[in-house]
């Protein structure tokens, strides 16, 4: 967990309610050192910590880990884009979404060079579900030993821990948009 937010939350309401960090200790029976270090990100608070902090503040535990996140932040220009090279260069993955907010939803798009598989062997997601999106060319997907030919504008949904594998049978470049759930 990044604890950046929750020091600058505790340091303002100290600020503003204008308690020392040994005033804040009593009040909440924690140490000055671990207030001291949570202040300053340093550590991994428990949630029983987190529960007596947020308590204290007068505020819900979710608000206290809660991530402020500028509409700005969430923009993710082309050349800003992170691309993963698979098997030997013959798969490509460009995320298309920012991760800012660690968000469960993943976006990228997969280009997949002419006669190729996008994996040696099945990929299984267990915490994941996916939609695949066709936007140029056609592929198969082997899904568990099952083979389905998919034009473009054609879409799939991968449930979590089904196997399946995608083979691009034709000469020319296939591109796929995939949308990954976290679940």
């Amino acid at each position: 967990m990044k604890n950046t937010r929750i020091g600058e939350k505790i340091a303002e309401y100290r600020r503003k309610n204008g308690l020392t960090l040994r005033d804040f200790a009593k009040q909440t029976n924690l140490s000055t050192a671990l207030l001291s270090q949570l202040e300053r990100s340093i550590g991994n608070p428990t949630l029983s910590i987190l529960s007596t902090l947020a308590e204290a503040m007068g505020i819900s535990v979710s608000e206290l880990v809660e991530q402020k996140v500028e509409n700005a932040e969430m923009i993710l220009r082309k050349e800003q884009r992170k691309t993963i090279v698979m098997y030997q260069g013959q798969t490509m993955y460009d995320v298309l979404a920012c991760d800012t907010c660690h968000a469960n939803l993943e976006l990228l798009l997969m280009t997949l060079e002419g006669k190729s598989w996008t994996s040696n062997g099945y990929t299984q997601h267990t915490q994941e579900e996916e939609v695949a999106y066709v936007l140029q060319g056609e592929v198969t997907i082997d899904l568990e030993g099952e083979v389905f030919v998919l034009g473009e504008e054609d879409t799939i949904r991968i449930l979590p821990g089904r196997k399946h594998k995608l083979y691009n049978h034709t000469d020319t470049e296939v591109k796929v948009l995939f949308v990954k759930c976290r679940i």
